[in-house]
């Protein structure tokens, strides 16, 4: 099967469906799309961003959402009860005033009401959001939203560290069982990365303006969609180039 995995969106609904579909025109019978996570906060339209999200799976039984740290946030906040208030703090921090925006909450909204908004208005995005998995595998690669821990088989990953892991997996020189494609932290060049063991595509689409995606085939070499520009011109096109 064909895979499309789609890097870090956070809030560019422009760039992202200017890629979807760009994979429509493109795609085949047994292909699939994968998001890697953090399709919410930091850009402006997270709420349209979902809305995507949510016809790609519906109209494509085979595709995914894998949970990343970002919509982790989201869910944190409609079911935690105590340490609301530091909660919200830190989501804020972490780029969520856009997502509560988009949602049309208003500053001053009460976090009881903002949770009944989001509830209420959306219940789909929510449950697309706890639905989430934490990893796809094929036989080649392994797709994750931050990375995986070294010291741990595949099989045996903590599924919150998946969401969070930095400088542990990002600095680990050796090979893994399968060459793992994640998202999470940016890449220098802004520009899909391709190492010996993993495959980086967190462009930070929200400020370079660029969101990549991997077509990933078990018997063809990596390629990559890149969607760049802003609302008033975006174009897309394929490269076998990375950073």
């Amino acid at each position: 099967m064909r895979t499309f995995a789609i890097g870090d969106v956070h809030g560019r609904a422009d760039l992202l469906d200017a890629l979807l579909a760009k994979i429509a025109i493109s795609d085949s019978p047994n292909a699939r799309i994968v998001f890697l996570g953090d399709i919410i906060d930091r850009g402006p339209e997270s709420r349209r961003a979902m809305d995507l999200v949510a016809e790609t799976l519906n109209s494509s039984k085979n595709s995914r959402l894998i949970l990343g740290n970002h919509e982790e946030f989201l869910l944190r906040f409609i079911n935690q009860i105590s340490d609301a208030e530091k909660l919200l703090w830190a989501w804020m921090r972490g780029g969520g005033l856009p997502t509560l925006e988009s949602y049309g909450i208003s500053h001053g909204t009460s976090i009881q009401q903002a949770r009944e908004k989001i509830l209420r208005e959306h219940p789909l995005h929510v449950e697309i959001i706890r639905s989430a998995v934490s990893f796809i595998e094929t036989e080649r690669f392994h797709l994750v939203h931050a990375g995986v821990d070294p010291s741990v088989p595949l099989p045996h990953q903590e599924e919150r560290k998946t969401r969070w892991i930095r400088e542990e997996f990002l600095d680990y020189p050796e090979s893994f069982s399968k060459i793992i494609v994640h998202g999470h932290t940016p890449t220098p060049s802004g520009l899909p990365e391709v190492l010996s063991n993993r495959i980086a595509l967190d462009t930070a689409a929200y400020r370079s303006n660029r969101l990549c995606c991997a077509i990933l085939d078990d018997l063809h070499p990596v390629s990559f969609l890149i969607a760049e520009g802003n609302t008033h011109s975006i174009h897309v096109h394929r490269s076998t180039h990375c950073g």
